[in-house]
């Protein structure tokens, strides 16, 4: 039995599906694609799946990672690649398989890129070049904290409508792109306008590529 990463795209119309369900259907394209997975023991088996940080719903990726088990060892990672590819819909790309170099635990950040139908840069600027953003966040539980959000954000850089930026992710922390921009229009008194967000990669504690 070995393992094996699978770095795929979300994009399109799958960006409207959301985490939970996105689970079910891996489990079944990687059913149809008759790969000799893992499933796991006990009364109710499944295929063994491990995702890297979930995307949020609405959010296209295009570095989105998840961990199988093979149980037949002399099964390749090209071969792995070539049967998902061959049962891959629309809006889902298989670009590559690997064997696993880092733990999930390594996954420190990720970046995105925000695209607006209009955008200040200027005031966007001034507004993440603060000292110090403080807001509320709600947690899984429903509780309801107040955080700031420069120790968060690692860097940016505004081009035209566009926001690039890496924040905090993984287990230990995680944020949000979109609260950053729900902050912005808030405490700025911005009128709110459409923005489409992509996760552009996943990077580890140390700010490498993840893989």
């Amino acid at each position: 039995m070995r393992n094996v990463r699978i770095f795929y795209k979300k994009k399109g119309a799958m960006k409207f599906v959301s985490h939970l369900d996105m689970n079910r259907f891996m489990a079944r394209l990687i059913a149809k694609s008759k790969i000799p997975v893992w499933y796991t023991e006990g009364f109710n088996q499944h295929i063994y799946m491990n995702f890297a940080v979930p995307l949020s719903l609405g959010f296209e990726g295009l570095y989105e990672i998840l961990d199988i088990k093979l149980i037949d060892d002399n099964f390749s990672n090209e071969e792995c690649l070539n049967s998902l590819k061959s049962v891959a819909t629309k809006d889902i790309e298989f670009f590559a398989t690997k064997e696993p170099r880092l733990n999930m635990k390594e996954i420190g950040f990720a970046e995105f890129e925000l695209e607006f139908d209009e955008l200040d840069a200027e005031k966007l600027n001034a507004f993440l070049s603060q000292e110090s953003i403080f807001c509320e966040k709600k947690g899984k539980k429903g509780k309801v904290k107040e955080i700031d959000l420069i120790p968060k954000i690692k860097e940016y850089s505004i081009t035209e409508n566009k926001l690039k930026i890496c924040l905090v992710a993984g287990s230990e922390d995680n944020l949000n792109p979109s609260l950053v921009i729900e902050t912005y229009f808030a405490q700025t008194e911005t009128p709110p306008c459409f923005y489409s967000v992509s996760r552009t990669q996943i990077l580890t504690k140390n700010g490498e590529l993840f893989t």
